[in-house]
């Protein structure tokens, strides 16, 4: 298969068919090119503009790999109008280091919105995105996981919103996927967000955690493909009917909300954090949910911590090891 490294000015957004791109950007504090893949497959008709995005961290790997599974079973000609958008891999130093940042310069890319022509490598890649991807799209799906830090209970997720009517459409293109969560999460925790960007830009934007612990989830990689060409489905890109992508034995998918920061549980001490309820089910305020443990005073109990609300388990710390004040769970209500 041809990949065409092809400077920006050159990308063919609209013509017919599938196009395999190798876009170059200038390496920090080497003389390279690090290259971004992007794939392009356009009907030569009007219509919607699909966006997927995989690795904006670079210890993801669910949409990598379930991206890559998708480019390479596509049919190009299946689309009946609009256009399809797949960037693989976006952070391609962080993921090629197999970091959350890049190691050229050290930047966080779900940090780096809406980016700088002028900057270091990534926020040149974010510009990129900014001006010449998310400016096309209609629907951006950028998909996440826990990385190396937390396990987060499979979930579709989109911001909190004012507006019902974008609010509907955010909840209905969430659950195309079928994961067994869909979780409405806080705006504001920091400038730079890919999908606060695209929120601004009009665009129904949704996120996702499928996986954790660097690793490469069953049905996360199978949510990242199949969800995508349901979105497809929906917006009318491919005339096939909506596929069920919810896994065996779930009763429904459920929409779950946790905006408030200041509820979400902390390490009151450092130490080892112990999970005392499994991700993914539902307690009651006052259940004991994780304890935390001093080795050098081994002979003292841990420290528990308790559901401040009723409601789901939708996070836990993965790594064991905890500093005082960091986020040890997330307990999120569920929501009509």
């Amino acid at each position: 298969m041809l990949i065409d490294i092809t400077p920006i000015e050159k990308l063919d957004f609209d013509s017919k068919g599938a196009r395999f791109y190798s876009v170059p950007f200038t390496s920090d504090g080497m003389w390279a090119r690090t290259r971004l893949p992007l794939y392009v497959a356009s009907s030569g008709k009007p219509g919607n503009t699909v966006l997927a995005i995989g690795g904006t961290h670079g210890d993801e790997y669910e949409g990598p790999v379930g991206l890559k599974n998708l480019i390479q079973e596509f049919d190009p000609d299946a689309l009946v109008s609009g256009r399809l958008i797949v960037v693989p891999v976006f952070n391609v130093p962080a993921f090629n280091a197999a970091q959350r940042a890049s190691p050229q310069d050290g930047i966080n890319m779900n940090r780096a919105f809406p980016g700088n022509a002028a900057g270091s490598i990534t926020y040149r890649m974010a510009r990129f995105m900014t001006d010449e991807l998310l400016s096309r799209a209609d629907v951006v799906i950028d998909i996440h996981s826990g990385g190396v830090g937390y396990e987060i209970a499979r979930c579709m997720s989109f911001h909190k919103v004012d507006d019902p009517e974008m609010h509907k459409r955010f909840k209905e293109t969430a659950f195309l996927f079928g994961t067994p969560f869909t979780m409405i999460y806080t705006g504001g925790m920091g400038t730079g967000l890919l999908t606060e960007e695209a929120e601004k830009m009009g665009k129904i934007t949704i996120g996702s955690e499928l996986g954790f612990g660097a690793s490469t989830d069953y049905w996360g990689v199978r949510w990242a493909h199949q969800g995508t060409l349901n979105v497809m489905r929906h917006f009318g890109l491919l005339n096939s009917p909506i596929v069920d992508n919810t896994k065996p034995g779930l009763d429904r998918q459920r929409l779950i909300e946790n905006t408030d920061i200041d509820r979400w549980i902390t390490a009151p001490v450092s130490g080892i954090s112990e999970p005392m309820v499994e991700l993914g089910t539902y307690v009651t305020k006052g259940t004991p949910v994780t304890r935390i443990h001093d080795f050098d005073r081994w002979d003292e109990p841990g420290v528990v911590i308790h559901a401040d609300v009723d409601g789901w388990v939708l996070c836990r710390k993965f790594r064991a090891e905890t500093e005082q004040g960091e986020v040890v769970m997330v307990i999120a209500e569920e929501v009509d």
